[in-house]
């Protein structure tokens, strides 16, 4: 067993949790999560702005974790830096992205936008440096 398998199910485990938080907070009423006191809904989770850019992300990373699996130990080391700057320039992006845009003219990135192409450009990416890492690789052997 490759050493960096702990991390791979671990990157696998967190995009999990990841998409399973989500899916309770948007059905926090079907899940009879919420309590009914004096005619208003009390939810223990709350749905905010970033419960979809969260989820768009954690579908990124599961199904990126599941190529990870057949990787070299190399590879998946250089992949996880990437990948751990990627996440860390989302969060950035997706912080200072504006909720919606207003006016006649809706045009412009909000949280939601920023999400959604920031996870499938990490899918494009990782699979990018996958591939090109596994050619380096099999060329200096």
């Amino acid at each position: 067993m490759k050493k960096t398998y702990w991390w791979r199910i671990a990157v696998l485990f967190v995009g999990m949790i990841m998409l399973a938080y989500g899916y309770v907070v948007i059905n926090n009423e079907k899940l009879n999560l919420c309590k009914s006191e004096d005619g208003i809904d009390v939810c223990i989770l709350h749905y905010n702005s970033y419960i979809d850019p969260v989820m768009f992300f954690s579908l990124a990373v599961i199904l990126i974790s599941l190529v990870l699996f057949f990787i070299s130990d190399s590879i998946f080391k250089k992949w996880l830096h990437f990948a751990l700057i990627w996440f860390l320039l989302t969060i950035i992006l997706i912080i200072f992205a504006p909720v919606s845009t207003g006016g006649l003219m809706n045009f412009g990135p909000t949280k939601e936008s920023v999400s959604i192409w920031m996870a499938f450009l990490f899918i494009i990416s990782s699979l990018i440096l996958i591939a090109y890492q596994k050619y380096k690789l099999r060329k200096n052997n």
